[in-house]
């Protein structure tokens, strides 16, 4: 039972790779760190349910390559957004990106005034990213 199990998993849980992406670039597809409130916004974080949306786009796309979402996030929050949270399996996550961290009630994609939001412009494969949400959508 237990290697139907693994062999259940290991074939339903991996993505498949694209021919035309080396190994060893497809595997430093991720970014990895934490997410901090800024104190000034900390009165502003909602008390009921509320979403993390973690999303990496490259700079000259609005569209994100790669989003992460966390019902109920406990701040700070630390985080692993790889290329099994991409969007396309066509895109690859590489070189320099924005992360955006977005908290709001809801979990859509689009933000909404009074979601609290911060970015940072990163290099993919880069551990230990502080991320720090210090704007308040208008």
């Amino acid at each position: 039972m237990l290697t139907f199990l693994l062999a259940f998993f290991l074939l339903f849980s991996c993505q498949p790779l694209p021919k035309d992406i080396p190994l060893e670039k497809y595997r430093r597809q991720y970014v990895e760190g934490q997410v901090f409130i800024d104190e000034s916004l900390k009165s502003k974080v909602p008390k009921g349910q509320s979403f993390l949306i973690i999303s990496v786009r490259s700079p000259d796309n609005p569209m994100p390559l790669a989003v992460l979402r966390v019902k109920n996030p406990k701040f700070p929050y630390s985080f692993r957004i790889t290329g099994k949270h991409k969007l396309s399996h066509e895109r690859v996550m590489e070189g320099d990106v924005i992360l955006t961290a977005r908290l709001s009630t809801s979990d859509t994609a689009e933000a909404k005034k009074g979601d609290l939001m911060g970015s940072s412009f990163v290099k993919v494969g880069t551990k230990g990213l502080k991320v720090v949400i210090n704007t308040e959508v208008e």
